[in-house]
């Protein structure tokens, strides 16, 4: 079966929701094959990025708040959108690795970028290994009024384990880490170990 067999038509879109962060639309759809038509709803978000920042001594360095979807707390791997004036991921990630930790590097690393949900949204989350992580000696970028964060660090393998049995539950936080996992381990197994079965 090839794309055009699969691939709906969309004969109609139209914004039913506008917010700070993100739009809905209401998307009249014809069916590939039978032409039949039916409504189906998509979210609009800004591009997404996420660092996992390790120190030199090989700490990940992770962030705990508070999630109001989940009315929980949450540990996860610092990133946010990508604010529309940036072109550049890579400062876009920079950016939030700040704003969340106030750590930064001049070592980042682009890993590859995914659809964080398709079925509703078009928008991507890039994802970034930041190495040798320090605090900024002049910060320039701070939190959001309603992110109230606690800097927490664990080693690789903890976050590894944190991850596989669900501690870090934030999907794609865990993603990253296990994305970064590869380099994590070449970089850091002579002096941490190999990580937890």
């Amino acid at each position: 079966m090839n794309d055009s067999t699969l691939k709906h038509a969309i004969l109609n879109r139209t914004e039913v929701f506008r917010c700070r962060i993100f739009r809905a639309f209401e998307n009249t759809l014809s069916h590939a094959v039978t032409s039949n038509e039916t409504q189906v709803y998509t979210i609009g978000f800004s591009d997404w990025v996420n660092v996992i920042p390790v120190t030199a001594d090989g700490h990940i360095a992770l962030v705990r708040q508070h999630r109001f979807g989940t009315d929980s707390i949450t540990l996860e791997t610092p990133g946010g959108a990508v604010d529309p004036l940036e072109k550049d991921l890579t400062m876009a990630a920079l950016r939030e690795l700040e704003e969340e930790t106030g750590l930064t590097t001049s070592r980042i690393l682009a890993l590859p970028g995914m659809f964080p949900n398709p079925a509703i949204q078009g928008n991507r989350i890039t994802y970034f290994l930041a190495l040798d992580v320090a605090p900024q000696d002049e910060r320039k970028h701070f939190p959001d009024a309603f992110e109230q964060i606690e800097l927490t660090f664990l080693t690789i393998a903890e976050a590894l384990q944190a991850v596989r049995t669900g501690r870090i539950n934030h999907a794609l936080a865990a993603l990253g880490i296990l994305m970064a996992e590869p380099y994590l381990t070449s970089r850091f197994s002579q002096s941490e170990g190999p990580p937890p079965r």
